[in-house]
């Protein structure tokens, strides 16, 4: 009978509040933004070009000011890399032998910047996890000169040892790929290899295939000249090491202990990779609500959702991305259609950042270029694959632990009849795989609530069919088969919409900024 009473009390509440979210709007633009159509919404193919269109021309007809001048859209320039795999190669010689790996089987690979031709020559060393950590805990280097090397890494910050740290905790991140690959530019190595496994990296070697036999992007300039990046299979692994007389999976297991030391491989790489190189613009989308408050307007609360995802595969397969992330694009324009009837206080940019699926490309360049000033920016809600599955009793948070925005979301959790989920741990460093974390690194407080990746909700109904399903996405995260299904029951995507609607409510009206 209580809970009754809070839902009936949480559905006044938002009643009194104005204009609610349209599920059937929202429904329509998922299912558009996830047709065959608009062919996966590609970076740099046309498919994206018409995803662009379709939300500026959305913006428009909600009536919001463009955000980039007298555009809607703002810049962000790339270089394109595809390897040509019939004429590149590489081959790993020992005192045991030799190993090619076969691309895309055992090995992806391409080059560190744009260059159309690389060749590698270097011998391997093994580093662990490739750790340094910023307060001295841990240097899985020991002043090891690397340059001149290849560094073979493990994903994650380890395998085994004390339990993992909760989420958002400097720890995670260095688990992260993008964070191995940026530690050995930074020490001046000449390539580096990640040692795939699905526990670590968090997904099966399907998706690091799929992402690297695409075209792959960086940000123009931004690359390693000279240096190689890539992954390889633990089976791949196992026989490289053995090339050069090494266990492999003692070596592994020693890396968890911060006395870890690097290992010299007596191993050499030699190859060449051969790349289609091109310069493109691809772009962020943004659109302006203003502030009702004449003093407050001069601040911001942003909702954003990343519009990309992996386009037409060169086997013709489209990659449509309907969870990820046709739902967080439908939910940003049904709220800005929610609050166009009623602007709070301090404006509100609504915003669709390109090249997430590349490395949070658009996030991380409107944040080196951003549109209103960060100090202005009281908030960033990031809206990322939503949950199709069904309701809820709970909604996780990806994001920022500041207390005054934690108690935000715990009244907007309140008023829409949810409770946040306890935080745990976090060893596929989902906190850093998301548009709000560029946000974060630039101070601004950011999250993603409800992200489906961070699973394990208690949801209603039965509750074991409920978590099957939803366990079952990940069947299809980075696939083809990521497509729209009009019999999803969306319930806990409004739930989490709504949420959204709340938090930004909040901190769009309170007095204090922060």
């Amino acid at each position: 009978m209580r809970s009754l009473f809070c839902a009936v009390l949480a559905c006044l509440a938002l009643a009194a509040q104005g204009p609610g979210v349209d599920e059937a709007a929202l429904r329509a633009h998922l299912a558009f933004l996830a047709d065959d159509v608009l062919e996966g919404r590609g970076t740099g193919q046309r498919g994206g070009d018409l995803a662009v269109r379709y939300l500026e021309t959305q913006l428009q007809v909600l009536g919001l000011q463009p955000a980039h001048g007298a555009s809607y859209r703002q810049a962000v320039r790339l270089s394109g890399l595809r390897l040509d795999v019939a004429a590149s190669h590489l081959t790993f010689t020992g005192a045991k032998g030799a190993l090619t790996p076969a691309l895309g089987t055992d090995l992806v690979m391409g080059a560190a910047a744009a260059e159309q031709s690389l060749a590698v020559e270097a011998p391997l060393v093994f580093v662990g996890h490739g750790i340094t950590a910023a307060d001295g805990s841990r240097d899985d280097y020991k002043g090891l000169d690397v340059r001149g090397r290849i560094l073979v890494m493990l994903v994650g910050d380890r395998h085994a040892g004390p339990p993992m740290p909760l989420c958002c905790e400097p720890e995670n991140l260095y688990g992260r790929w993008t964070y191995k690959f940026e530690e050995a530019r930074r020490r001046g190595a000449a390539g580096a290899l990640l040692v795939h496994t699905a526990v670590s990296a968090g997904y099966g070697w399907p998706v690091v295939r799929n992402g690297w036999t695409q075209e792959r992007f960086q940000r123009e300039g931004s690359g390693q000249s000279g240096a190689m990046q890539g992954w390889i299979t633990e089976a791949t692994a196992v026989r490289l090491f053995a090339l050069a007389g090494r266990d492999f999976r003692a070596l592994a297991a020693g890396a968890d202990a911060p006395a870890f030391r690097p290992v010299p491989l007596e191993v050499q790489a030699k190859g060449r990779l051969h790349s289609a190189v091109r310069s493109l613009v691809q772009w962020n989308v943004a659109g302006l609500l203003p502030g009702a408050d004449p003093d407050l307007r001069q601040e911001l609360v942003i909702y954003s959702a990343h519009w990309d995802h992996f386009g037409k595969g060169t086997d013709g397969a489209i990659y449509a991305g309907a969870v990820d992330n046709g739902t967080g694009c439908a939910a940003v324009l049904a709220l800005a259609k929610a609050l166009v009837h009623q602007p709070l206080k301090r404006s509100v940019m609504f915003f669709f950042p390109c090249g997430e699926e590349q490395g949070l490309l658009g996030s991380s360049a409107y944040v080196a270029a951003p549109l209103w000033p960060l100090a202005k920016t009281v908030l960033a809600i990031n809206l990322e694959s939503l949950n199709v599955v069904g309701p809820t009793r709970d909604i996780g948070l990806l994001g920022s632990k500041e207390p005054r925005l934690r108690s935000l979301c715990a009244q907007a959790a309140a008023a829409t009849g949810l409770v946040i989920t306890p935080a745990k741990a976090d060893p596929a460093g989902l906190c850093f795989r998301s548009d709000h974390f560029p946000f974060m690194q630039a101070g601004v407080p950011a999250l993603s609530p409800g992200f489906s990746l961070d699973g394990g909700w208690d949801y209603l109904g039965d509750q074991a069919a409920a978590q099957a399903r939803a366990a079952d996405f990940m069947n299809h995260y980075h696939r083809p088969t990521d497509r729209y299904d009009p019999a999803w029951n969306l319930e806990g995507l409004m739930q989490q919409v709504r949420f959204a609607l709340e938090l930004g409510r909040l901190a769009g009206s309170r007095p204090s900024a922060r």
